[in-house]
């Protein structure tokens, strides 16, 4: 049983035993709201929190203590960002994974096709990464799900099998909309923030500081800070004798049907 059933679960015996007490002892309503406030806060914390697994089963790790780093890119292809990480990759002959928005690859399918020609695998990223996905229907959700892999299976001849939500939020109506996929759930063990940080030392200093071993890092091809900061770590890394090793080779699974 998931994680937030069993939550839920324990709220409502809480909330029955309360009332039961009431029964015979007139207690505060406060002891009802606190119940609520907790249950509510850990759910909210389960959805936002990729690596609680609270909704679904995620991979964020490898089940290693060697040096080992899996880069993984969100958000793209980026006619922009994305060709120059994949001249930075190819220079240092590292082969990633690219979690890719469906509405970016119908503008720049050739970007698809060459993260592929060049070794990198692909996963899906949604097809519209709208700010409110978390709240669309399941039907919706799959919907935007189908489309992304249709697209990719039309550029690059393979079904993918990897997927990372939109934000790295979950969610059961996500669950509901991936109960009857085959896609593996992809996290992170750290996440790089590039997003936010736009200071090229800062956001340098917290890979450095963060980089522990069997890292999946999350990055996204859609910022031109990161090329310095990311060619920077990749000599970092393997000054530190860490080895970088693709996705799918780091957790022992497959990328494709």
């Amino acid at each position: 049983m998931l994680k937030y059933h069993k939550i839920l679960i324990a709220a409502v015996l809480m909330l029955i035993l309360i009332s039961a007490v009431n029964y015979f002892v007139t207690l505060s309503i406060w002891w009802y709201g606190g119940i609520i406030i907790v249950t509510t806060g850990l759910l909210a914390y389960g959805s936002v929190n990729i690596r609680s697994g609270f909704y679904m089963n995620v991979i964020c790790s490898a089940d290693s203590s060697a040096k080992v780093i899996a880069l993984t890119f969100d958000d793209g292809p980026d006619d922009q960002v994305t060709p120059q990480v994949l001249d930075l990759l190819k220079k240092h002959h590292l082969q990633v994974a690219f979690f890719c928005i469906g509405s970016k690859i119908l503008k720049h399918p050739g970007l698809l096709e060459r993260m592929d020609n060049e070794g990198h695998i692909i996963g899906g990223h949604s097809y519209s990464h709208h700010f409110m996905f978390d709240l669309f229907s399941a039907k919706r959700m799959k919907k935007e799900l189908t489309e992304t892999e249709k697209l990719i299976q039309r550029v690059i001849k393979k079904k993918i099998k990897l997927f990372r939500p939109p934000y790295g939020v979950t969610n059961p109506t996500l669950a509901r909309a991936l109960r009857k996929t085959n896609y593996t759930i992809i996290g992170w063990t750290l996440k790089s923030k590039d997003t936010v940080i736009k200071d090229e030392q800062k956001l340098y200093n917290r890979l450095v500081k963060n980089t522990k071993s069997a890292e999946i890092i999350l990055f996204h091809d859609t910022g031109l800070h990161i090329i310095p900061v990311l060619e920077k770590f990749i000599n970092f890394a393997k000054e530190k004798h860490y080895h970088f090793e693709r996705l799918d080779k780091l957790l022992s699974i497959n990328a494709y049907e």
